[in-house]
């Protein structure tokens, strides 16, 4: 069941599936860290992205942009990870796409953790990397030179302007 509900995934989001190869990211186990909220706030914009589980095998997200002048929101999405088939997918849902974009989780390695799909417009490549002082670094790219990072602080630990900072690569 859970491979065929992949093929109809993949199939309907266009996106590459490939087998599982030996030493493939499949398991949401190594991504509990990046459970609970998280801030980047900027000069003109904050970030926020809130991450919870609701069961084994998914763990479902939020992410939201405000700017700082009024405190209206600029964007938001709904994220969720999934671990089905032989894979872990990171699914985004964004007010101008009538469906859901999935990225696949190709590298997972210490703490560097990188979503793609190659098929989409952009972003093509979403990575996740854990700092060593427990930040945590976001980079939305077209796999290429296009794309910014965000660096963000746990909510909990009274993140401040100056502890996370949006820094932005291309416009």
């Amino acid at each position: 069941m859970a491979k065929h509900m992949l093929g109809v995934l993949c199939l309907a989001l266009a996106v590459p599936c490939m087998a599982a190869e030996p030493g493939s990211c499949n398991s949401l186990e190594s991504l509990h860290w990046l459970l609970g909220d998280w801030v980047a706030d900027g000069s003109k914009k904050a970030f926020h992205e809130s991450w919870r589980a609701v069961g084994q095998k998914t763990f479902e997200g939020t992410g939201i942009e405000s700017s700082k002048f009024d405190s209206s929101i600029q964007g938001a999405e709904e994220l969720r990870l999934v671990e089905m088939g032989e894979g872990v997918f990171y699914l985004s849902k964004v007010t101008h796409n009538d469906l859901p974009v999935a990225f696949r989780l190709t590298i997972c390695e210490g703490r560097e953790f990188v979503f793609e799909n190659p098929a989409h417009d952009f972003p093509r490549r979403i990575e996740y990397r854990r700092a060593a002082d427990g930040r945590l670094s976001v980079r939305v790219s077209d796999g290429a030179d296009k794309g910014f990072t965000l660096e963000f602080a746990r909510a909990a630990d009274g993140a401040t302007a100056s502890d996370a900072v949006l820094k932005p690569e291309d416009n």
